[in-house]
C-alpha cells in the first residue's frame, strides 16, 4: 500500500498537492482507519496508465 508521500514523489509533486487534490483527481484510495488512507499500487498504476493514454 503506498502512502501520500510516495504518489507524490512519483508524481514529482508535493505531498499537500496530492493531499488537496486526491479526491477531485479519483485516485483510488483505500481507507486503513479514520486518519489513515493508502492507495493499492495495482490501482494507483492503473490510474497513472489511465491518464497517459
Amino acid at each position: 500500500m503506498l502512502s501520500f508521500e510516495t504518489i507524490a514523489e512519483r508524481m514529482e509533486v508535493t505531498k499537500r498537492t496530492v493531499l488537496d487534490n486526491y479526491r477531485s483527481w479519483d485516485i483510488p484510495i483505500v481507507r486503513v482507519s479514520d486518519r489513515i488512507l493508502r492507495v493499492r499500487e495495482r490501482d494507483f498504476e492503473a490510474w497513472i496508465d489511465a491518464r497517459t493514454e
